[in-house]
């Protein structure tokens, strides 16, 4: 099931507005559909199956209101995670829902007490430190944002530095270590997505040329607060290419990369100075990209078999570990009982299937979130019962 209804613009030179028609679209979940044609197939490589060792297991949430939805995942430490999305909303559109956030302790997951609520929900949260995070979401409507701040104590309402008003939608959110913070945000009163950052006191816009009419920005993630990407793609007509931002501590600027006609980029991950990864697809076709940086230039690899594209509306991602272990999720269509989980252990790829609820299908990952200085990792999503009912669904790949 697509979880929004309705058609973005399609117009070449616009950023991605998606419709806010479903109910399940009140999360504020950014779009991955641009302006382009049709283009030819991709390589692909043979994918290993998954083998002894750790496991994707189910972590029971807190209870949540009827139809609810993880959209955003935060993890700290062994003992903190956050994650983040929308309750209490219809299948049939008739009710927006609210936003919704769980704490992990260590033990269990609990409801967190919020500032304020909304009709709409949270898209996306990032943590710096147990002392410092942030959550992004916005109103059923897409015209009013919702920025939310954790001091260590309690969360509070937090001016969006963004305009307030307008149609709104790619929202992300990343944070680093040492308290720097960035959000993008694709509004209808800019050409581009923009980008801004929060250092020292306060947000402030980051400006950044565009090497064409439109850029497009689908997922921003920092390793630190001098190595951030932003990832997505460029349009001039009825034509573009991918687009990555490097930020090093001073400005945005544009990587080149190897051009593939209205090719576009979902995910990115850094895992260190000089490797990190992207992943996206080619508008308007079955073809799927993989890319890597080596510390200067990135370079098109091979795709695994099993990479296919996600349904409409649905962003594929990617993260993974300092030791160059990758996780990439949210591809191919939602039609199984379980999760599929593409996983690179530094020398090949293989798919690992996720944890069976009995009842549940159509099962969405919308994040994964690696344990700081561990292989574990989290992971947030949703699946479908009978009547067309989404559930929330954490998981968890290994032993804390």
């Amino acid at each position: 099931m697509a979880v929004f209804a309705g058609q973005p613009s399609h117009r070449s030179g616009q950023p991605v507005r998606p419709i806010w028609l479903s109910s399940l679209a009140a999360m504020g979940v950014a779009v991955a559909t641009v302006a382009f044609g049709p283009q030819a197939g991709a390589a692909q490589v043979a994918t290993g199956a998954a083998g002894s060792g750790p496991s994707w297991r189910i972590v029971h949430g807190a209870a949540l209101a009827h139809n609810n939805v993880l959209n955003g995942l935060a993890v700290v430490s062994k003992r903190l995670a956050w994650a983040v999305g929308s309750q209490g909303f219809s299948s049939d559109g008739t009710l927006p829902g609210r936003p919704v956030m769980e704490r992990w302790n260590g033990h269990s997951w609990s409801v967190v007490r919020l500032p304020t609520t909304w009709p709409g929900g949270l898209a996306a949260i990032a943590a710096s430190s147990a002392t410092n995070a942030w959550a992004l979401g916005q109103n059923f409507s897409g015209t009013r944002q919702h920025l939310l701040h954790w001091n260590g104590h309690v969360w509070q309402a937090s001016r969006f530095p963004g305009t307030q008003g307008v149609l709104t939608g790619n929202l992300g959110l990343t944070a680093a270590r040492g308290g720097r913070a960035w959000l993008i945000a694709a509004a209808s009163d800019a050409p581009s997505t923009q980008i801004f950052g929060h250092i020292g006191a306060r947000w402030q816009r980051q400006r950044y040329t565009c090497p064409a009419g439109v850029c497009n920005l689908y997922q921003i993630a920092a390793r630190t607060g001098t190595d951030a990407w932003a990832v997505g793609n460029y349009a001039s007509g009825p034509t573009g290419g991918p687009l990555a931002l490097h930020w090093k501590g001073r400005g945005w600027r544009v990587t080149p990369m190897p051009y593939v006609p209205m090719g576009y980029l979902t995910g990115v991950f850094g895992a260190s100075a000089t490797s990190a990864w992207a992943v996206g697809a080619v508008f308007g076709t079955s073809q799927m990209l993989l890319y890597r940086w080596n510390g200067s230039t990135w370079r098109q690899v091979q795709v695994p078999a099993a990479l296919t594209p996600p349904s409409f509306f649905e962003l594929t991602g990617i993260t993974g570990d300092s030791l160059g272990h990758l996780w990439i999720y949210d591809f191919g269509l939602p039609t199984a009982d379980r999760a599929s989980y593409l996983h690179y252990n530094g020398h090949r790829w293989s798919v690992i299937q996720g944890a069976v609820i009995a009842g549940q299908t159509q099962v969405t990952v919308r994040a994964v979130a690696i344990v700081p200085g561990t292989s574990v990792a989290w992971s947030v999503g949703l699946g479908m019962v009978p009547t067309v009912n989404a559930r929330a669904r954490i998981e968890r790949y290994g032993r804390i």
